[in-house]
Order: structure tokens, then C-alpha cells, then sequence
């Protein structure tokens, strides 16, 4: 038997696949997340490299934590209502 026979005949596996596929979207966004701060570096000679903790270089520090933290999702989350059925509520406080 083939793949497609096993898990793509039967319909009801798409929900597995959906379940999946979001659980290791979810893994690559935080593992991406956080090894991306200002603070975490994987090469030697990064880590070897003191300049950017001293308070000479503050600026440019406070510059990559404010752009850490101000990342593309929770800048489009500013954007949207913080509401679960944003329409829904508009309609009932009518």
C-alpha cells in the first residue's frame, strides 16, 4: 500500500494533518523567536566579542531590544481589535 492509500484516502486523517502541520508552525515560530533576541548568540566569535554589553554601546543595545521586542506579529496586534467576534459585539452594543 502507498502513502496516499494509508493517510490520503481517508478523509478523516485531514484533521491529524491540520493538527500537525499547526503544532510544528507554532514549534518553528518559537524556537525562531527565541534564538533571535540581541541577547543569544550561537558563534564564538560573537560571544567572544564584549563591546556590545559595555555601556559605551547602550544605545545601539536599547535599539536591538526595542526592535526585538517590537516585532512584525505584535505590531499587526496593535492594529486589530482586542476582541474575540469583533462584529458580533459591535452588533449587540447597538
Amino acid at each position: 500500500r502507498t502513502f496516499y492509500q494509508i493517510w490520503l484516502a481517508d478523509k478523516a486523517t485531514y484533521p491529524l494533518f491540520l493538527a500537525m502541520g499547526g503544532g510544528i508552525a507554532l514549534l518553528t515560530f518559537r524556537l525562531y523567536h527565541a534564538s533571535t533576541p540581541p541577547e543569544v548568540t550561537f558563534s564564538k566569535k560573537n560571544r567572544g566579542d564584549f563591546s556590545h554589553w559595555t555601556e559605551s554601546d547602550g544605545k545601539e543595545a536599547a535599539k536591538q531590544g526595542e526592535n526585538f521586542r517590537n516585532h512584525p506579529v505584535r505590531n499587526f496586534f496593535k492594529t486589530v481589535k482586542p476582541s474575540i467576534m469583533p462584529g458580533l459585539n459591535d452588533t449587540m452594543s447597538k
